[in-house]
């Protein structure tokens, strides 16, 4: 059995997927592996491309755009090593990630899943969530109080900027873009949730690897420079769509129903006061409009969202 699965999900993103597989060939890795790219009915020559460049990389073809979730979970079925690695296309592998990542999860029987260091393209550790998502911190980011307090244990909770991320630390969840896991845990989870179109996949599965036991840990020993995952590109319709959704999703599934009641109320006045402030920077600033009214757009529908998800 090989030491671990590489799977890479791609959409119409031909050239992050192509630096991608060059990141994870250009470094000498000791651990065996192998490359799955699933890709969900990309028009850009994506998985040509791939094939002529990357024999050895299997491919997966889906006729439709089925989400994050269920194509990772079509590679999963079709591997057969002792961990899966979840690698956003969009990232770059740097030097010894794998075998690091690989020697800490061995050497760590406690470990369902560890997430690297993540970088943004100009070297700056990306911060993002890494505790579980809950109404208090909610509060505090709709408040914007996480961002005044940013290395509050109170309001900078989520994010736990409180830390030391030069060295490693539990959490309850890291990021979905190089997540690797333990083949006995994705065996015991069922695979991840398909429910989840685009966000939360990660959360709710680590929500579970941590109900069987398992810790989630942060490992700055392995690095990877992720380039979308910017706050900035979190910003536009379709994704403060999707990611409503997958929060409602993850509240409806793994919360009391009380606590899904306080995540729209929540949620409401998060929304209206994000409506008012972009109202104010599209008139302030117009030659933003097309990006503006974008995000408008997609706080508008979350307010519809509140009262049908």
């Amino acid at each position: 059995m090989i030491d671990i699965t590489i799977i890479i999900v791609t959409w119409n993103c031909r050239q992050y997927v192509m630096d991608c597989l060059a990141s994870i060939y250009r470094h000498q890795v000791s651990c065996s592996f192998e490359i799955i790219v699933v890709d969900n009915n990309s028009s850009d020559g994506s998985v040509m491309a791939v094939q002529n460049t990357y024999p050895a990389v299997k491919i997966i073809q889906n006729k439709n755009n089925v989400g994050f979730a269920a194509a990772n979970n079509l590679a999963i079925k079709n591997s057969q090593s002792r961990y899966i690695f979840l690698l956003n296309p969009d990232t770059l592998i740097h030097e010894n990630t794998l075998d690091c990542m690989l020697e800490f999860i061995n050497n760590h029987n406690s470990v369902g899943a560890v997430g690297p260091k993540i970088i943004n393209a100009d070297g700056s550790i990306q911060y993002t969530g890494m505790r579980f998502p809950n109404i208090r911190n909610m509060i505090y980011e709709t408040l914007f109080l996480d961002r005044v307090f940013l290395h509050s244990k109170i309001f900078g909770n989520h994010k736990m900027l409180y830390e030391d991320f030069n060295t490693p630390f539990p959490v309850d969840y890291t990021q979905g873009s190089a997540l690797m896991i333990r083949r006995s845990v994705l065996d015991g989870s069922g695979l991840l949730d398909e429910r989840y179109f685009m966000y939360f996949e990660e959360t709710d599965l680590c929500f579970f690897i941590k109900k069987l036991g398992y810790e989630v840990f942060y490992f700055p020993g392995a690095r990877a420079t992720h380039f979308g995952g910017e706050e900035r590109g979190h910003f536009s319709e379709r994704r403060l769509l999707h990611y409503h959704k997958s929060l409602f999703q993850f509240y409806r599934k793994n919360y009391l129903s009380k606590n899904l009641l306080l995540l729209r109320i929540v949620i409401f006045i998060r929304s209206s006061i994000r409506i008012f402030l972009w109202s104010g920077i599209l008139l302030f600033k117009p030659s933003s409009a097309k990006n503006t009214f974008s995000i408008l757009k997609g706080y508008l529908k979350t307010l519809r969202l509140i009262f049908t998800a």
